[in-house]
């Protein structure tokens, strides 16, 4: 599937890029970005059952137009850890 997507800069400003995601529930799903300043981006996010918790690991390259490779390595665990206290939050109060 492909979508279009707004991402709200840390200044609150936005931006728009087109992503194309592959899905292989319950297992795993791909990531790639087509557009904006992450063009060229891919990841696939793996999941692992292990008891009552769930392995998550992510893999891919990242790129932002114009950062050096230690500020896109910061803004990938920052989006990164970010996402996780979201779906964290979310999950603590599935029923």
């Amino acid at each position: 599937m492909t979508a279009e997507v707004d991402i709200k800069n840390p200044d609150g400003s936005w931006y728009r890029e087109n992503w194309k995601m592959s899905f292989n529930p319950p297992k795993s799903f791909d990531i790639e970005i087509l557009s904006g300043p992450m063009k060229g981006t891919k990841h696939t996010h793996t999941y692992t059952p292990m008891g009552n918790k769930t392995k998550v690991v992510v893999e891919g390259e990242f790129i932002v137009q114009g950062a050096d490779e230690a500020l896109v390595r910061k803004a990938a665990l920052g989006m990164f850890e970010k996402v996780f206290n979201e779906d964290s939050a979310n999950l603590r109060s599935y029923k």
